[in-house]
């Protein structure tokens, strides 16, 4: 039995709880002297923000550890307990994580069933294991690319956002996950092959050769 299919594929795609840390990034909205909601770009936010009590977790207004009143980490929105003067400088250190478990989850079913393994992934076999793990983060990069399309839709409008670059990781994801899944039936042939073909022989077939033409006995 598989111990841990979903901590394996948090490996492979480097998504665990201390993984991606974003340090002192902009976040999104201009101090004006009166807001004092905000938003992180990224969202599933691991790092709660209120109450932080040092470096280098928090919100930081021109550098300065500020007091976080509320905040939501799955939108990545935050509400700081004083209205930043505009022109301040507001920034961001956390946490972040892709995927939930539940979604990582669902990539492990997708990739057992391709394989021919049924739903149940936990029971894979050991020589499969590996094509199951890259087709499965071959799902999670497609997705991360629609993800992060569509956020990059909803929070920047195209004309507030001309510069090319910055769909930059749309397809750089998307080659990622091309990459894992040519990797992925790549691993699973070869499995295919040490196991002499028997996983892909059809169940029947024809016997060629001479058929010699015997008269029937008398």
């Amino acid at each position: 039995m598989w111990a841990n299919p979903v901590g394996d594929i948090r490996i492979i795609l480097s998504d665990g709880p201390t993984d991606k840390l974003r340090y002192r990034k902009a976040v999104i909205n201009n101090p004006d002297g009166v807001a004092t909601t905000f938003k992180t770009f990224e969202m599933r936010r691991l790092s709660p923000l209120v109450g932080a009590d040092g470096l280098p977790i928090g919100v930081f207004v021109n550098g300065v550890l500020a007091a976080v009143t509320a905040e939501d980490l799955p939108s990545g929105e935050f509400t700081l307990t004083t209205a930043p003067a505009e022109g301040d400088t507001i920034t961001a250190t956390y946490y972040v994580q892709w995927f939930l478990d539940s979604e990582i989850t669902e990539f492990l079913i997708q990739a057992a069933q391709w394989v021919g393994q049924g739903s149940n992934f936990v029971d894979t076999t050991d020589d499969l294991q590996p094509a199951v793990k890259e087709y499965a983060a071959s799902v999670a990069y497609q997705k991360l690319s629609s993800k992060f399309a569509e956020q990059l839709a909803e929070t920047f409008q195209l004309v507030d956002a001309p510069d090319q670059k910055r769909f930059n990781p749309i397809s750089e994801y998307m080659r990622i996950s091309e990459s894992k899944l040519k990797r992925a039936f790549q691993l699973r042939d070869d499995v295919y092959k040490n196991r002499k073909g028997r996983a892909l022989a059809p169940i029947s077939a024809t016997v060629k050769g001479r058929v010699r033409d015997v008269p029937p006995n008398r």
